[in-house]
């Protein structure tokens, strides 16, 4: 191989890895944000639960409303499963506090 092929491969290596880590970040990113829009759409299909259900699950009503209010590219599974979690904490708290 002549030196001007050597040459070429060392120069253009670190711009195709900047290049395939860019894609890559990209995708990432919209898997990300289509996670998130069909998360959306299942807090939507929950309003349609009746309370006893949502309490069953460890949610309320209002919850769902606020993990609907996140904006757009933010997944709102996170703010339902940090109330469910925190309300459960509660409840075991109460019973130990009354035991």
């Amino acid at each position: 191989m002549s030196v001007y092929g050597e040459t070429r491969k060392l120069v253009v290596a670190p711009v195709g890895a900047a290049v395939a880590a860019l894609i890559m970040r990209g995708i990432s990113t919209v898997n990300k944000l289509a996670r998130a829009i069909e998360h959306r759409r299942v807090v939507s299909q929950m309003l349609q639960f009746d309370d006893y259900l949502l309490r069953d699950v460890g949610l309320t009503r209002a919850d769902l409303c606020d993990a609907a209010s996140e904006p757009l590219w933010s997944d709102p599974s996170h703010v339902l499963v940090s109330r469910a979690v925190e309300r459960r904490a509660a409840n075991r708290l109460k019973a130990r506090q009354s035991a």
